[in-house]
């Protein structure tokens, strides 16, 4: 016959001095990743009841056996397999009342054991609020776009060859998708070095002609650059299902407008092209548009995408600002506006303090864009913060079983709960 295991959350009482009982409190012993405590019921209840340590003391026995990893007879402990540095900070939350946060935990892992233990986060202190601007569930979202395809998989279900363009439009638009997305993206980003490169070099008289154009070989390096950006733009574009927006997008947008000076050099160099008065100045003009191709980097780099977000995110405080900056940047650069010089002693403190106004003027949104930028990357830095860690090994340690059998053997934790009998 199996022993009958006592109950812990049993009333105990006390006889007093005086003759009369006591009940004392329903203390639970919980081991969570190694660290034990004692917890005492009442105190859990009344700080949060709908917490799962809160809602795990008033079970039965019975009942906590289904919600705990494990537990030990001898000690009468309740296993819970999850990170004991974290579950300080959990007791201290239902002792004092005020819940804080390590400092060398990750934000993002903090909140997944926050969820176990059923804490919200408006708990937190203030000196250690999670959700400062944007909350982590929106930095989880934004680092999940930039990582994961912006078109699902069901985009491309009913349409020609859905899956094998689903390949295609993670290898060309996803650089973390794969090892070849990895590759493309290097390669792309090498064409558009190499395509500033020599528009660089060739605005140098050193690597010119005598028509002032650049030497044969940055033509043939810069025709060769453009036919992988325009193979590599139709390409994008046939297999995304989504054309319309596709074009719409402000990267496409940039990838078009340096592919459209190429076209129409190639165009100008036909005879009817050239009957087209002023032809030779609209090429001219759109030849300013190659400086674009610096932006095509930021289709493979978070640095500038942060810093697009940046400004994007700035534009109300920048805009209030726009006539100061303009005053701002004429006095710093000392350019000036060439009608007017200072001459008396007077005018001269003027101008300084016009100066001194310049540099405080162009001081006002350096703090705006240093906030705004460390938001931007703040969800983007955590790389797979968003993903849950890998199966953890059970500590090594002997587990009695309720019925009274052999004690069982350190197991590789498969599910998320169970049992040790």
């Amino acid at each position: 016959m199996n022993e009958e295991v006592p109950l812990i959350e049993s009333p105990v009482t006390e006889n007093l001095p005086n003759g009369s009982a006591s009940r004392l409190p329903d203390i639970v012993f919980v081991n969570v990743g190694g660290r034990k405590a004692r917890l005492n019921s009442e105190i859990i209840t009344r700080r949060l009841a709908t917490s799962r340590l809160a809602v795990f003391c008033e079970k039965s026995h019975v009942e906590r056996l289904t919600d705990c990893d494990a537990y030990f007879e001898t000690t009468s402990e309740y296993y819970f397999e999850r990170s004991p540095i974290i579950f300080e900070y959990v007791i201290d939350f239902y002792i004092t009342g005020k819940l804080h946060r390590p400092m060398d935990i990750c934000p993002i892992r903090l909140r997944y054991e926050l969820d176990y233990w059923r804490i919200p986060t408006p708990f937190m202190s203030p000196c250690c609020i999670l959700e400062e601007n944007n909350n982590i569930a929106g930095k989880m979202s934004t680092e999940k776009a930039f990582v994961d395809s912006s078109l699902p998989s069901s985009c491309f279900d009913k349409v020609v060859l859905g899956p094998q363009r689903f390949k295609l439009y993670r290898l060309m638009e996803n650089p973390r998708s794969s090892s070849g997305a990895k590759v493309f993206s290097v390669g792309s980003a090498v064409f558009v070095l190499l395509s500033l490169l020599g528009l660089i070099l060739g605005s140098m008289p050193e690597l010119q002609d005598e028509h002032k154009e650049p030497h044969y070989l940055l033509q043939w390096m810069e025709r060769l650059c453009m036919v992988y950006f325009t193979l590599e733009y139709l390409a994008r574009l046939l297999v995304n299902p989504k054309k319309a927006e596709f074009i719409r997008s402000p990267l496409n947008v940039i990838d078009l407008l340096t592919i459209l000076p190429f076209m129409i050099e190639a165009f100008n160099e036909l005879q009817w092209m050239k009957e087209f008065r002023g032809a030779m100045l609209v090429v001219r003009v759109m030849r300013l548009a190659r400086v674009a191709r610096i932006f095509k980097l930021a289709r493979y780099s978070t640095g500038l995408r942060a810093f697009g977000e940046t400004m994007k995110k700035s534009a109300a405080e920048l805009s209030m600002l726009g006539m100061f900056l303009v005053t701002g940047v004429i006095t710093m650069t000392t350019v000036g506006y060439g009608d007017l010089v200072p001459i008396t002693a007077g005018g001269k403190v003027v101008a300084a303090l016009a100066s001194v106004c310049g540099i405080i003027v162009l001081a006002f949104p350096i703090s705006m864009i240093i906030d705004k930028f460390a938001e931007s990357t703040g969800g983007w830095s955590g790389g797979d913060g968003d993903e849950e860690m890998g199966h953890q090994m059970m500590m090594h340690r002997t587990v009695h079983p309720l019925n009274g059998g052999t004690a069982a053997q350190p197991v590789k934790k498969k599910s998320k709960r169970y049992v040790g009998f």
